[in-house]
């Protein structure tokens, strides 16, 4: 989600210098998803979608929607923290690629699902779980999204 605050902010900033915010919703949320793909350019995201049509996300109930966002919850941009927060869990939701968030914690099986199944893999595969959790939060990606590589 850090990388998303960044952009947000990015985003956020870019709008208040163009004065783009705006009483219409509407018009605001599709300021919002053209300034959002200028930001993306260049970076591992891309939106999901082509067009997204936001009388119809608030209009309809969502079930009924072809793009299923809630944006019903959407803030005021008047308070800037709570609207960047929002913005940024929006742009996590309207967008694909980039890299997984945390590295898997576990190669294996655990060990009760193997014996259970009557493998020969548990008796001659001792797993050490203490390493493998250190491992984890060792790791250059783990670091890396916590911001602290």
């Amino acid at each position: 989600m850090s990388q998303f605050l960044i952009i947000a902010e990015k985003v956020y900033k870019k709008f208040e210098d163009s004065k783009l915010f705006s009483d219409n919703i509407i018009e605001q949320l599709n300021s919002l998803v053209s300034i959002i793909r200028q930001e993306l350019k260049g970076t591992p995201y891309k939106l999901k979608y082509n067009f997204i049509n936001f009388e119809e996300c608030l209009s309809k109930p969502l079930s009924e929607c072809m793009v299923k966002l809630d944006i019903s919850l959407m803030p005021s941009y008047k308070n800037k923290c709570e609207y960047i927060m929002w913005l940024a869990s929006f742009i996590e939701r309207i967008t694909t690629g980039g890299q997984r968030k945390f590295p898997p914690l576990k190669k294996h099986k655990p060990p009760t699902v193997l014996q259970d199944m009557g493998s020969e893999e548990v008796k001659t595969h001792k797993v050490d779980l203490g390493k493998m959790i250190t491992n984890y939060f060792d790791s250059p990606e783990f670091k890396k999204v916590l911001g602290k590589n």
